[in-house]
C-alpha cells in the first residue's frame, strides 16, 4: 500500500499556499512536528487559558486548520491543538503505509502521548478515528466529543457514497465542488477559505488511509470515556435517528440531534459547539 502524496508539484504548491493563508488567519499559532510510528505529524497550537487542552481531529480530506471557524470560541476556553492526519493533505509527512485502523490508532496514540492529557474532539471521519482510539487506547483522554461522526453509528448513505466520486483526484471540478458542498453545508468553494483548501486537497492529493468498518454494538459499549455526540438532523453522512439509537449504547454518553444542523455542524454553530464542549469538560 502506498503513502499519501500530492499528485504533482503544482498541486502541492497550490495547496501549501492556501494552507499558509488559512494558518495565518488563525491568529497567534505555533507548530510542532511529532514523530510517530508511521510518519511525522504536524500539530498547530493555538494557546488559550491554562488547563487541559482540546485536541481536534478533522474530517477526511481536511488538515487541522479546517477547524478554523471553531478556534476563536474554543481558545477562549483552553489551548487548542489542531492535528494534520497522516495519509491526508496537510503538513504531516507519512513515511510508512497505514494499512489498518489499528495503524491509525498507533500513530495517533504517539501524538496524544506527546501532547499529554486532553479533551479529544473529532468530526466526520476524524470522529471515527477519535472513537477508535478512545475504545482501544484511552489513556489520557479526559473527554471525547464526536461531531456528526461518519461511519461510527450508521453507514454512510448511498447518495453520499455516490457523490464521493468527486473526492477522487482527477474528478471534474464541478463534481468535486458538488461533493464539497454536499458534505460542507453548501460552503462556497470560491469564497470560503476552508472550503477552498479542502477542494485543493481533494483535487491534488492522493490520500492513503484505510476504510474502516462500522463498529459493532459491542464496540460502542466498550467506550468508557465520558462522551458527547452531536448529530446533524440534516446530515448527509448519517441517519440521525439510527445514529442516536446506536450512540445511546455508550456507557457514559450524552447524545443530541440538532435538527437545524447539517454534516458541517462544527462550522455552522461554532459558539454553540464550544458551549456544549465546555459543559462536558465542566462535568468531567
Amino acid at each position: 500500500m502506498r503513502t499519501g502524496h500530492f499528485t504533482d508539484t503544482a498541486a502541492r504548491d497550490r495547496f501549501r499556499a492556501l494552507y499558509d493563508d488559512a494558518v495565518a488567519g488563525l491568529g497567534p499559532t505555533s507548530s510542532r512536528d511529532i514523530t510517530t510510528t508511521h510518519g511525522v505529524v504536524r500539530v498547530l497550537t493555538c494557546d488559550g487559558p491554562p488547563g487541559i487542552p482540546f485536541v481536534l481531529l478533522p474530517g477526511a480530506g481536511s488538515p487541522g486548520v479546517g477547524w478554523a471557524p471553531n478556534v476563536p470560541a474554543l481558545r477562549r476556553l483552553a489551548t487548542v491543538h489542531l492535528v494534520d492526519p497522516l495519509g491526508g493533505p496537510g503538513a504531516s509527512t507519512q513515511d510508512v503505509p497505514v494499512r489498518s485502523v489499528g495503524d491509525q490508532v498507533r500513530w495517533l496514540r504517539g501524538v496524544l502521548d506527546a501532547l499529554g492529557p486532553c479533551h479529544l474532539v473529532g468530526t466526520s471521519m476524524g470522529g471515527r478515528l477519535a472513537f477508535e482510539v478512545a475504545r482501544r487506547s484511552p489513556a489520557g483522554i479526559r473527554t471525547l466529543t464526536l461531531l456528526d461522526p461518519a461511519l461510527t453509528f450508521t453507514r454512510i448513505p448511498a447518495g453520499t457514497v455516490a457523490a464521493s466520486l468527486g473526492a477522487l483526484p482527477g474528478a471534474p471540478s464541478w463534481l468535486r465542488r458538488r461533493f464539497v458542498a454536499r458534505v460542507g453545508g453548501d460552503a462556497d468553494v470560491v469564497d470560503d477559505p476552508v472550503a477552498r483548501l479542502i477542494e485543493a486537497g481533494l483535487s491534488g492529493y492522493a490520500s492513503a488511509v484505510p476504510h474502516p468498518s462500522l463498529p459493532s454494538v459491542r464496540d460502542v459499549a466498550a467506550v468508557e470515556v465520558r462522551t458527547l455526540v452531536l448529530l446533524g438532523g440534516r446530515s448527509t453522512m448519517l441517519d440521525p435517528v439510527r445514529a442516536r439509537g446506536r450512540a445511546a449504547l455508550l456507557p457514559r454518553g450524552t447524545v443530541e440531534v440538532w435538527p437545524d444542523a447539517g454534516h458541517a455542524l462544527p462550522g455552522e454553530f461554532p459558539e454553540r459547539v464550544a458551549e456544549r464542549l465546555w459543559s462536558l469538560v465542566a462535568a468531567s
